[in-house]
């Protein structure tokens, strides 16, 4: 496949970005009564391994794949700038919403105390490159509370015209939209009133369904014998919502449920999974979840209805439920499959998975894995997964040195540039984090074979 021309910079910028930068970070402390440390640069947050910057720089020209920083943390503070989410509207502009939370991942929402500007903000970009506000901190135009997780995605109003609209489900849980292409947003009061009664943490794309309208679903934590699942839908781009609660066919438990719809409007759900028995594999590996629906035309949206199965998309069960990040799901309309980006907390892709809590730093990766699967063997009951290859993978990643991240879901399908826009943070849990985009080839076989010519297996 042809690299379209305007995404050449991309792909040059990667390179001058991973030359110019240390490989290893300093876990930088402050001791008392000394001055604070200048935080590492967004690539020492990113911190990928030796072999991955080597790899990575063998792709350059190759337009396969690329990686550059969106949003540094800013310095002299511990800012998490996390759960980065994005949707593009029709002119091509990318609207981006994150956290930033003081104190880091664990901490937030806890640090009342700290004057300083936590909350939930959206950037803006029309080229991928340039992005606006660039410090969104001084704006002042946050949307709520740093702490739960969001969505994001774009529906015509009556009037014909598009909107941004956000869906944020810390507490309270509250919708924003957005109608100047995301430069300022009100929050619609009382939209989901009455709703979501026991949902916790929603997944990360908010999609255009071709019959339900803007449609985001929910997962829960907070009940360990519960197996209800939620979706909620807009009919009029974000302003009243419908929910549709259903219990899984499974005893399975799941959370921050990723969905894609594709042809008629079927859809699929790839969530975390919090019922051990039900995730462990009969090779002893914690996998993915996964809820496929099957639409009919004119189907109501009262009786949707999903079946669970476990899937093949496998962790390292030393870890637990902890072993995995929220993933994200799509179609590929180049190689009509659905595609899983799977976060890999403490382990590699397939093969490289791990079982065990290694000690030796060398080992210890944090990986982002592509994995695949044809439509019509989902819809016909299928629950294995065939996995492409390897995107990411970061250094040393452990309880004692506090790395955070990937969290990808929330990706945009650019099919003007033939790429997938996958926007993740990176840093360390009570230290800081920074957001960046990395962008694929659409052509999977084509990145897949790159990936497997250069024995990263």
């Amino acid at each position: 496949m042809k690299m379209p021309q305007n995404t050449r910079r991309d792909f040059i910028k990667t390179a001058a970005f991973l030359a110019a930068t240390p490989l290893f970070p300093p876990l930088f402390a402050q001791s008392a009564g000394t001055a604070a440390a200048k935080p590492p640069s967004p690539a020492q947050q990113l911190g990928l391994t030796p072999r991955w910057r080597n790899y990575m720089a063998s792709l350059k020209g190759k337009g396969l794949l690329g990686i550059l920083p969106v949003l540094a943390a800013p310095e002299g503070d511990i800012s998490h700038l996390g759960f980065p989410v994005a949707t593009q509207l029709s002119d091509g502009r990318a609207v981006v919403v994150f956290h930033r939370a003081e104190g880091g991942h664990i901490l937030a929402g806890r640090l009342t105390e700290r004057p300083m500007p936590s909350g939930r903000y959206a950037i803006t970009s029309d080229d991928l490159l340039a992005w606006h506000p660039a410090d969104p901190f001084t704006a002042r135009n946050r949307l709520g509370p740093p702490d739960g997780m969001h969505c994001v995605g774009a529906a015509l109003k009556a009037d014909g015209k598009e909107r941004v609209v956000a869906l944020a489900t810390g507490v309270p849980k509250q919708v924003y939209v957005s109608d100047d292409r995301g430069e300022t947003w009100r929050a619609v009061d009382g939209a989901l009133a009455g709703k979501l009664d026991g949902a916790a943490h929603c997944g990360p794309r908010l999609i255009q369904h071709p019959e339900f309208g803007l449609v985001a679903a929910l997962g829960q934590q907070k009940n360990p014998s519960a197996r209800r699942n939620w979706l909620v839908r807009s009919l009029d781009a974000g302003e009243t919502w419908e929910q549709r609660v259903w219990v899984n066919t499974a005893h399975a438990r799941s959370v921050e449920p990723a969905v894609a719809t594709w042809g008629d409007g079927h859809m699929v759900m790839i969530s975390r999974e919090y019922v051990q028995d039900f995730a462990l594999n009969e090779e002893g590996y914690y996998c993915h979840t996964q809820h496929v629906y099957r639409h009919t035309k004119g189907a109501p949206f009262s009786e949707v209805s999903f079946t669970t199965a476990r899937t093949n998309i496998a962790g390292n069960p030393a870890f637990g439920f902890d072993c995995h990040d929220t993933a994200d799901v799509s179609y590929n309309p180049v190689t009509k499959r659905i595609e899983c980006l799977h976060s890999h907390r403490r382990g590699g892709g397939e093969g490289r998975t791990g079982k065990t809590d290694d000690k030796n730093p060398a080992n210890r990766v944090n990986t982002l894995n592509l994995w695949s699967i044809s439509p019509d063997e989902l819809l016909a009951g299928s629950s294995t997964w065939r996995f492409e290859c390897t995107l990411v993978e970061r250094q040393g990643y452990s309880r004692n040195s506090e790395r955070d991240g990937m969290h990808p879901g929330g990706t945009i399908i650019d099919l003007k540039r033939k790429q997938q826009h996958i926007f993740i943070y990176a840093g360390w849990r009570r230290k800081p984090c920074s957001i960046f985009r990395l962008s694929r080839t659409l052509d999977t076989p084509a990145l897949a074979d790159a990936w497997r010519k250069a024995r990263l297996a």
